[in-house]
């Protein structure tokens, strides 16, 4: 069950001690002046900074990719918090139920890459959307070359383990 909204409408998501942090680093990536949203614009291709819990973030810059590049993943231990900062960019999500496995799950890179799903969604997001996808939510991003030019986007994914989250609906 993926989430999709902007940062602002998905506060009140973050009201835990341990979600606040999340929260606060996902805030200052947005916010022009913080030294947060300037690395994460300053970023060439993909760099890892080390939060607090476990979390970390791969901030990354990239051009778009045409729907026929799309790269369909998911995780195990971590749930992916994908902030776009600046740009946009499509993802297709399908549920994992409804895939076929390509590569079966790699431990040390905590992934499991899918086929082309027969059928899927697309959501558009912009600077300031925030998408999470949970280890069912067979995802790929950076698409949308056809639709939306060649533009650069930069983002933060935070990699949030799944055992501080603890979901009750999955």
């Amino acid at each position: 069950m993926a989430f999709i909204s902007r940062l602002t409408d998905m506060k009140s998501m973050f009201d835990t001690p341990i979600m606040m942090p999340i929260y606060d680093y996902l805030s200052k990536a947005c916010d022009p002046l913080s030294d947060v949203y300037k690395r994460i614009l300053a970023t060439q291709q993909e760099s890892k900074t080390e939060l607090d819990s476990g979390v970390f973030a791969i901030e990354q810059s990239y051009s778009l990719k045409s729907s026929a590049y799309a790269f369909y993943e998911t995780h195990k231990k971590y749930v992916d918090f994908q902030l776009v900062v600046k740009g946009a960019e499509f993802f297709s999500i399908a549920s994992a139920s409804e895939c076929t496995i390509a590569k079966p799950y790699d431990e040390a890179r905590d992934l499991i890459v899918y086929d082309a799903p027969k059928t899927s969604s697309m959501l558009y997001l912009q600077g300031g959307t925030l998408a999470v996808f949970f280890p069912q939510d067979v995802h790929s991003g950076g698409l949308g070359v056809e639709e939306l030019g060649d533009i650069r986007v930069y983002k933060s994914v935070l990699k949030v383990p799944f055992s501080l989250l603890s979901p009750k609906w999955i």
